[in-house]
């Protein structure tokens, strides 16, 4: 089987997340995706939201209608930062003989030989992005020529999908509902824990 691996703070997890996963996986033939909320964040800090245990609580709704999504808490048993070779390497022991990717955004993507231990994390998964725009996209393919000099196979979608980010769903909370970038089960999640300054 072809497994996904996409991780991030999902702060909260958003329609554009969900889509990015189905997309790589409807385009690339990924199998399964496994959404792991990051326990204590090498890139950001986690700590100006709420709690991992609505993060994951959130993950759950969001991807719930669609039966390819695993939510993982694997993270959370990791001792120091999320790193992802670490929790590749996990994955890798648990599905041995599988197919291991990993989804992230192109922001990300053109920094990962900046990331600890960059071969490992090659070694043990291939790569999935998305272009933010067309223009991006070649950029993207540019970076993936060195990114394969340096052992890691890596995906591009073939088209953007809607720019949106966490930081914006917490800062507009009632207007993101209503731009429909929430799952519905998600805002009632933040509206019943009063999560990100809601009253």
């Amino acid at each position: 089987m072809n497994i996904a691996l996409f991780g991030g703070a999902f702060n909260p997890i958003h329609k554009a997340h969900i889509l990015l996963a189905q997309k790589a996986m409807n385009e690339f033939g990924i199998d399964k995706t496994i959404l792991m909320p990051t326990f204590v964040s090498p890139h950001k800090d986690t700590t100006s939201g709420v709690s991992y245990v609505h993060r994951m609580a959130m993950c759950k709704l969001a991807s719930k209608s669609d039966s390819r999504f695993i939510v993982s808490d694997l993270e959370s048993h990791i001792e120091g930062k999320s790193y992802s070779y670490k929790t590749l390497s996990i994955l890798k022991d648990e599905y041995k003989n599988d197919n291991l990717f990993m989804i992230i955004g192109a922001d990300m993507y053109m920094s990962l030989l900046k990331w600890k231990n960059p071969q490992e994390i090659f070694s043990l998964a291939s790569i999935i992005t998305c272009p933010r725009d067309n223009d991006n996209y070649n950029s993207l393919l540019e970076y993936s020529r060195i990114l394969k000099k340096e052992g890691c196979s890596s995906y591009i979608l073939k088209e953007p999908i809607m720019q949106l980010s966490s930081t914006y769903i917490r800062e507009n909370v009632s207007l993101a509902n209503k731009q429909d970038y929430l799952d519905k089960s998600v805002y009632e999640y933040i509206l019943k824990n009063k999560l990100y300054g809601v009253k």
